[in-house]
């Protein structure tokens, strides 16, 4: 060993007997200190039985947005979620038993996701799409499975009733 690092050596060892002494009693500092409050999750709210339920800001506040399968619509078909809601949802709840899916663009290409029934987000901004890029305030289509049918990529709708 070079003998310029024996010193370094020493002091290490000196420290390291101190760390050990000293390591008791500053485990029981941390141990006393409270930890910071988390912050409450917004409360999931009400939506009606078949709709995906979305909100313009997170925590389910601002403009709410109910998309379902109206005037006809199918199941499983990708529908434009209107000019108000478009590129402005932050939060949602699928109150739909079956699966509800969400596009980043209409008409819908390779960014899209399904949502279980029941399931919930109070916050979409740590959610990205399969780009990277962020799932807050950029969905722009919409479809709703039909129960029992398995995850797969929903049809086009008709582009004259406000399809993708």
């Amino acid at each position: 060993m070079n003998a310029r690092f024996r010193p370094l050596f020493r002091r290490n060892r000196a420290r390291l007997a101190a760390i050990t002494v000293l390591a008791p009693a500053l485990g029981l500092t941390l141990a006393a200190a409270p930890l910071p409050a988390q912050a409450a999750e917004a409360a999931v709210p009400t939506c009606s039985l078949n709709y995906l339920c979305t909100w313009q800001n997170a925590g389910y506040g601002g403009t709410e947005w109910r998309l379902n399968l109206s005037a006809g619509r199918e199941t499983h078909t990708w529908w434009f979620v209107g000019s108000g809601a478009n590129d402005h949802i932050s939060s949602y709840y699928n109150e739909i038993v079956a699966y509800a899916y969400i596009a980043k663009d209409c008409l819908a290409g390779s960014q899209w996701t399904y949502i279980g029934g029941g399931n919930y987000n109070p916050n979409l901004a740590p959610n990205k799409w399969q780009d990277g890029s962020s799932i807050n305030d950029s969905i722009s289509a919409y479809a709703i499975g039909a129960y029992g049918q398995g995850v797969s990529f929903p049809a086009h709708g008709s582009r004259t009733e406000g399809g993708c």
